[in-house]
C-alpha cells in the first residue's frame, strides 16, 4: 500500500528549520535592537549629562579660577596665570583654556585642535577692584572636551553591550530549554507521525509523553485532536468494513440470483435450454468416466397448441406450470432434474439410472399427470355445473445414454421416441437403448 505522501501532488522540497531555532534567532535580532535603541537614548542622555558638567566646569572656573586670574593680570604675574590657566585645561570636563589679555598677551594651556570641535564659553575677567569704567583685564575661552564625552560614550556602550549581551544569551538558553522540552520535542514527535502516517499505521495512536501539567496547552489539544480523528477513522474504517461485506453480501445473492435466472425457465421454475446444454454434457462426462447409467425423459404434452387455442394462454401457461411442478416432484431431490426444452416439451435428466427404471418412471409420470387438475379450470366452472374438471396428459420418449454418443444424439433419439409415442394415439411411454 503507498503511503499519503506517495498520492499527494508533488510539491518543492523546502529546507528545514525548527521553530525553536527561529524563535531564538529573532529573540536575538529583538534583543539587538533593544540594545541599540537603549543605547541611544543612554547616549542622548550621558550627552545632556555632559553638557550640564560642562556648564557647571565653567561656574565653577568663574567662581574660583577667575579671581585668581584677575589678581595675576593686575600685577602681570605671567607665571601664575599660565599656572592656573594649566589647571583650568586639567578639568575633564574642559579641553582647551586660552586667555586673551587686554594689553595683547595670549596664554593657552591644553590641546587648541579642540576649538573646532569642542563646544566654547568666553568669560569677561574685570580688574581685582572693579571701577566705575574701569576696563576689563582680558577674556578667557574655554572650549569642552569632546574626548571626555566619547570615553563616557564607550564606557556606557560597552556596560550595555556587556549587560545586554549576558541577559539575552541568558534568556535565549532558557528559552531554548523551554522550548524544546515544551514545544520543540513535542512538535518533532507530531511531524515524524504525520511523516509515517499509512493506511496501516493509521490507528496507531499518537503518544507525546508529555509530564502531567495542571493546565493543558495547544500541545494537548492537538494531541486531543489527533487521538479523536484516528478515532473517528477508525470507526469509520469500521463502519465502511460493515458496509462493504453487506454490499458483497448483496451482491453475492444478487449473482446467485443472476445465475439461478440465467438457467430457470421463468415460466415454469424448472432449468432451461441453456442449463440443459451446459449441465447434460457434465452428466454424460460423469457416466462415460466412473461407467454409471444414465437415463433421459422427454416429455411432451398432449394437444397444447389446440388447448392453447381453445382455453387460451393464461391456462395454457398454467399447464405448463402445473406440469412442471408435477414432473419435478415426483422425481428424486438432489438427483434428477428437469428442463424446458422449448414449448411444451421437457426433459427429465435421471443419473444413475437404467432403462427399465426410468421406463418405470416415465409410466408414472404418464399415468398420474392427468389426475392433476387444473386449479384455475375448477374455480371458473359454473356452481352445480357437470362440466368435469380440465387435465393434461402427455407422450413420453425415454432412452439411455449409449458409451461415446453426445448430447445432441441423446436428445434426438429421445425426441424420436417421443414423436413414435405421439404417432401410437399420445399418451403413452415409448422407451428403447
Amino acid at each position: 500500500r503507498l503511503c499519503p505522501a506517495a498520492l499527494m501532488p508533488h510539491m518543492p522540497q523546502r529546507p528545514f528549520r525548527s521553530i525553536a531555532s527561529v524563535l531564538i534567532r529573532r529573540t536575538i535580532v529583538l534583543a539587538v535592537l533593544c540594545m541599540l535603541l537603549v543605547f541611544g537614548v543612554q547616549s542622548w542622555l550621558l550627552r545632556a549629562q555632559h553638557q550640564k558638567q560642562f556648564e557647571m566646569a565653567i561656574n565653577d572656573v568663574a567662581n574660583t579660577s577667575v579671581p585668581l586670574l584677575a589678581v595675576a593680570l593686575w600685577d602681570i604675574e605671567t607665571q601664575a596665570i599660565a599656572a592656573q590657566l594649566q589647571r583650568i585645561a586639567q578639568k575633564p570636563e574642559i579641553g582647551y583654556a586660552r586667555l586673551q589679555a587686554a594689553g595683547g598677551q595670549r596664554f593657552e594651556a591644553g590641546n587648541p585642535a579642540l576649538l573646532a570641535q569642542g563646544v566654547s564659553r568666553q568669560i569677561v575677567i574685570p580688574p581685582p577692584q572693579p571701577a566705575q569704567g574701569a576696563p576689563a583685564l582680558g577674556v578667557l575661552e574655554l572650549t569642552g572636551n569632546p574626548d571626555y564625552l566619547w570615553q563616557g560614550l564607550r564606557a556606557e556602550g560597552l556596560r550595555i553591550l556587556l549587560g545586554y549581551s549576558l541577559l539575552t544569551a541568558g534568556i535565549c538558553a532558557l528559552m531554548a530549554f523551554m522550548l524544546k522540552q515544551l514545544l520543540q520535542k513535542p512538535l518533532s514527535t507530531v511531524a515524524e507521525f504525520a511523516n509515517d502516517v499509512c493506511p496501516r499505521h493509521l490507528t496507531t495512536p499518537l503518544r507525546l509523553n508529555r509530564p502531567p501539567q495542571a493546565h493543558s496547552d495547544e500541545i494537548d489539544q492537538l494531541e486531543t485532536g489527533v487521538i479523536k480523528l484516528q478515532t473517528a477513522l477508525q470507526q469509520h474504517i469500521h463502519n465502511l468494513d460493515d458496509l462493504v461485506a453487506e454490499r458483497t453480501e448483496q451482491l453475492e445473492r444478487l449473482l446467485e440470483e443472476i445465475r439461478h435466472l440465467s438457467v430457470t425457465d421463468g415460466l415454469t421454475g424448472t432449468f432451461n435450454r441453456r442449463a440443459l446444454q451446459d449441465r447434460l454434457p457434465a452428466e454424460i462426462d460423469r457416466s462415460q468416466r466412473y461407467g454409471r447409467a444414465l437415463s433421459v425423459i422427454f416429455m411432451d404434452i398432449d394437444h397444447f397448441k389446440q388447448f392453447n387455442d381453445t382455453h387460451g394462454h393464461a391456462l395454457g401457461d398454467e399447464v405448463l406450470r402445473n406440469a412442471a411442478s408435477h414432473v419435478s416432484a415426483s422425481l428424486r431431490h438432489g438427483v434428477d432434474w428437469v428442463a424446458r426444452y422449448g414449448g411444451e416439451e421437457f426433459v427429465v435428466v435421471l443419473p444413475e439410472t437404467e432403462l427399465d427404471a426410468a421406463m418405470a418412471t416415465a409410466q408414472r409420470l404418464c399415468r398420474s399427470l392427468p389426475e392433476q387438475p387444473l386449479e384455475s379450470a375448477r374455480m371458473a366452472r359454473p356452481a352445480g355445473g357437470s362440466v368435469p374438471p380440465l387435465s393434461i396428459s402427455a407422450s413420453f420418449g425415454v432412452t439411455a445414454y449409449r458409451a461415446g454418443e453426445n448430447t445432441s444424439a441423446l436428445l434426438a433419439r429421445a425426441d424420436a421416441l417421443v414423436y413414435e409415442a405421439k404417432s401410437r394415439g399420445r399418451q403413452q411411454v415409448v422407451g428403447r437403448a
